[in-house]
Formats: C-alpha cells, structure tokens, sequence
C-alpha cells in the first residue's frame, strides 16, 4: 500500500486471546489494508481456529509457541483481567508492537512492569480505551485545550446499565469488579479530559443481586474524586439499571462552558460567558472508536509516532480505579501517588 507517498509493508498481526472482543478486532482489522492476520492463540483451540479459518493465518494453543514461529510486527492481547501475565513483557522484549485490553492488569505491581519492558523496549503500545476516539470526547479535548470551557470546577459522570454474567466477571479476583473491569472507560475519559486524580473516595455495595452468592463483585457505587486541577468529580456506576438501556453520560462545568455527552459520538455545549446563552448540538453519526483506536497504532508504528492511549496511560487509568475500590474496603480517603 502506498500511504503518504511511500510503500510500506502490511503488518504482520496475531492474536492472544480469540473470545468476543478479539473477533470484534479482527473483523475490523480485516478492513485494513496495512493489517494481516497472520496467527491466532487461545487456550481453547477451538477458538483460535475458528479465527483462522475466517481470516486466515495459523492456530495455536500456546501463544509463546505463536511468537516463538511467527515474525509478528504486532500482537493484540485479548485476555480476560485476571488472565495478564508475562505476555506484554515478552512481546515487548522480542520487538513486537501490543495492543492490549483494559483493564491492563488487576494489581500495579504487573501494571507497571508492563509499563517498564514496553518503554525500555521501545516498541508502540495501545490500551483498549477506544473511547477517547469518539466524536463527542475528541470535541470535548479540544475545547478543554483551547481554553473554551475555562476552569474546571465539577465533573460528573454515570455508568449504569442491566449486566450481569455468569462466569469470571463475578469473581472480584477475576474481574476486578464493574468499577475496574467496565466503568473503567469512563473513568479514563474524564481523566484524558480534566486531568490526574490526586485523591479518591468511594462507597460500593451488592445490593440487586444478593441471591447471586458466587458473585463478589459490587453492583452500585459511587465514587468522589479530587483532581489535581482542584475540581471534583462525582461518579456513579450500577448493573442494576433498566433492561435494554444503557447509560455512559458525563458532564463537565468550566467556568465558560458545560459540556453534556449523552453518548460518545455526541456532545452539547452550552456557552455560559455568552450573552445571549449560546448552545451548540455536535454529533458524528457512524463512527467507529474502536477501527480509529486500531488505526491509530498501525500508523504510530508506521509513523514512528506515540498513540493515544500508551500502556503507561492504562496504568493511570487502573490506578485510579483501584484506589476506588481501596477507599470502599477500608472506608477512607485514599491518595494516590
């Protein structure tokens, strides 16, 4: 393919981990002319050789037997949380570019060794936080950076949705819980937007489904936050919500302007320094977060160029959300570095 002017190789993709969001990566991979998918892993061969016969490429039920035969450019690690291990490090350390999905880990201590063999390797990463690509937050970025909204002073957010399901995602061990596991994509989208968290406090309960007695995880929460800025933030999040619906919505109230997203690919802006009250309705109909995430990391290595959402950002990101969880076990605020 000739992009920007000169020729450049299709890169060369495998995969670990071939469960639902690994085929919803694939077929969008499939779409792009610089990707070829090459090799497929997963513990259950089945699956990794049902992505091979549609894509092609060659099925393995031992990924380090993958990237032992195969000259991978990049690696999508597709695992469930409690699943990370070594594989980021590994990849890392043979040159292999990684696009990973959140949550990156379930502790810090792995977090940030991910962190450290993808920087000294110097290979491209990506975390699965694709929502920073959708219209709505992208526009919402930019008014921040340009001063429009002014300064910050409340950030409120909402995850609620009816989920549940019944294997790992119970297991707070497994999972991490809603907060860590689900919600955490709104949690990296206000911090993308208004900055770091410096201090966290949160409440948590099982209160709709206390029959289900092999779950462990929490079904409400509700979550203060202190940013550096100075501004607060107030989130909640619930799988107890209408059947059929699903709420991610945010607000931020600058001393210029509020921001309103109803749903990704939307925002409304209300000038509040304006005289008359100025508002303005922006709305992208069609766009795929997660094609421009993949994208995006295709053309960074290609460019030699930083991504969007680095592995140090997941880092951040988890961070914040298991300081969360730690101000609900133990009751009390909780700082983080």
């Amino acid at each position: 393919m000739n992009l920007c002017g000169r020729r450049v190789k299709r890169l060369r993709i495998g995969f670990i981990g071939c469960g639902g969001i690994a085929s919803e990566h694939a077929r969008r991979l499939a779409s792009i002319r610089e990707a070829e998918l090459v090799a497929f892993s997963d513990v259950r061969l089945e699956r990794a050789k049902a992505l091979s016969a549609k894509y092609g490429g060659r099925a393995y039920a031992d990924w380090r037997e993958m990237l032992n035969k195969e000259p991978l450019d990049v690696v999508f690690i597709c695992l469930p949380p409690f699943a990370h291990g070594d594989e980021v490090i590994i990849a890392a350390e043979r040159g292999v570019h990684i696009y990973i999905e959140k949550p990156i880990a379930l502790d810090m201590k792995l977090a940030e060794e991910m962190v450290r063999a993808v920087e000294k390797s110097g290979v491209k990463s990506q975390v699965g936080y694709q929502l920073r690509f959708a219209a709505g937050v992208e526009r919402a970025k930019k008014l921040v950076e340009e001063g429009v909204v002014g300064d910050i002073g409340l950030v409120v957010g909402m995850y609620w949705c009816r989920f549940i399901r019944r294997d790992w995602w119970l297991d707070r061990r497994k999972s991490g819980g809603q907060l860590v596991e689900q919600a955490t994509h709104l949690y990296d989208i206000l911090r993308w937007l208004c900055g770091d968290v410096k201090r966290v406090y949160a409440e948590m309960d099982r209160i709709f489904y206390r029959d289900l007695k092999e779950m462990t995880i929490e079904d409400v929460s509700g979550v203060v936050l202190r940013f550096k800025s100075g501004a607060i933030g107030l989130v909640s999040s619930t799988i107890g919500a209408v059947p059929g619906f699903w709420w991610f919505r945010w607000s931020i109230i600058g001393r210029d302007a509020m921001l309103e997203c109803e749903e990704p690919n939307s925002l409304r802006v209300y000038y509040s320094s304006h005289k008359p009250l100025r508002i303005e309705e922006f709305r992208e109909v069609g766009r795929d977060p997660m094609l421009l995430a993949e994208l995006d990391l295709i053309n960074a290595i290609i460019e030699d160029r930083e991504t969007r959402v680095p592995i140090s950002e997941g880092a951040k990101t988890l961070q914040l959300t298991l300081a969360a969880v730690r101000a609900a076990e133990t009751g009390k605020p909780v700082t983080l570095n």
